[in-house]
């Protein structure tokens, strides 16, 4: 029986990554690969998810959201893959959050449970030419979280500078060197978009036609678990996060509620200090466009999206006073409204 083989998708928060997964899915048929994708959201919305298959509308999708996959959702990881495998992938891609050790995931993929099904293909990491130079200052204090960052950056078989067009030739030169402390001899590519030739990822993976009586037996009423850490696990047995300040809140939004991106964008410039990443499907205008927002980087971006669904925004952020967040976000309503 052949194994099925994972390709480990990491990097910081707006680094690029879920850009460059869209791309790998609309690309994959060139290949003749199917493709399936188990992706990992630190917040309880989807929003990648809705990403995704908007761009691949049949992709073969399983979420672990409220979480990060190698700390509080690890012991979801095998039973999410098993469903996966059922539909016969020939390749499994794996999107972790911006703060989630890969070699966690690498670890997860051995266990008894999955290596008769699969193989790790390779480790991505995708970081971010406009901002990586400033981790280790920002996150001075936090020092599980620069180990994880610099730890993205060392398993990786393949680091993807991306957003290179925010940035000079010179800087460039500066984060390559930085680079190189952490890992000398993996392909180092330059994007912007995250686009490069997708060969140096499918080209080494031939369409398997995945085939094993053991796939169906596993999978019976499955069903990807969105829990957090297993009850049955005492305190001092819950596994380590690689982070421990970064927080994630989402703030529901009433779907007849006429807002506007000025609004939204004076919200987040001023808790702009603590943010790290926002993100959101809002209701924008007297005729209630659905948009996409997203804020990486001190950088907004606005898109038309197909989504129907309640209105929300998802914060994360370094050392988030929540109650502040959602007062500061009432009493803005009330002045809006007024």
């Amino acid at each position: 029986m052949s194994k099925v083989p994972v390709i480990v998708m990491s990097g910081f928060l707006g680094s690029g990554k879920t850009t460059l997964l869209i791309r790998m899915l609309r690309e994959a048929a060139i290949f003749n690969l199917l493709p399936a994708v188990l992706m990992n959201e630190l917040g309880k919305q989807d929003v990648d998810g809705h990403l995704l298959q908007e761009a691949s509308p049949d992709v073969n999708l399983a979420k672990l959201l409220d979480g990060c996959i190698c700390c509080s959702k690890k012991s979801d990881i095998s039973g999410s893959i098993k469903q996966l495998l059922v539909r016969k992938p020939d390749v499994i891609l794996i999107e972790l959050t911006g703060v989630a050790n890969p070699e966690e995931i690498v670890d997860a993929l051995t266990e008894p449970a999955l290596l008769p099904y699969v193989k790790l293909h390779k480790v991505i990491t995708v970081l971010d030419a406009e901002n990586v130079l400033d981790y280790n200052s920002i996150f001075a204090s936090d020092r599980e979280l620069v180990h994880t960052l610099r730890r993205q950056m060392e398993v990786a078989d393949l680091l993807i500078l991306n957003k290179i067009d925010l940035v000079t030739d010179k800087q460039i030169k500066t984060i390559e060197k930085t680079i190189r402390k952490y890992n000398k001899h993996s392909l180092l590519l330059p994007t912007s978009n995250s686009k490069f030739d997708l060969s140096l990822i499918f080209g080494e993976i031939p369409p398997m036609q995945y085939q094993s009586a053991n796939t169906l037996s596993f999978n019976r009423s499955m069903q990807v678990q969105t829990m957090k850490t297993p009850p049955s696990l005492k305190q001092s047995d819950k596994p380590k996060a690689s982070f421990s300040r970064i927080q994630s809140i989402s703030i529901p939004i009433a779907s007849d509620l006429q807002l506007n991106q000025r609004f939204i964008e004076r919200y987040l410039a001023d808790w702009g200090a603590k943010l790290l990443r926002a993100k959101g499907y809002l209701l924008i205008g007297a005729k209630l466009e659905s948009l996409l927002m997203q804020f990486a980087g001190n950088r907004i971006n606005w898109q038309p999206t197909s989504y129907q669904g309640t209105p929300y925004l998802v914060l994360i952020g370094l050392d988030l006073d929540v109650k502040s967040l959602e007062e500061d976000w009432e009493r803005r309503l009330i002045d809006f409204n007024a």
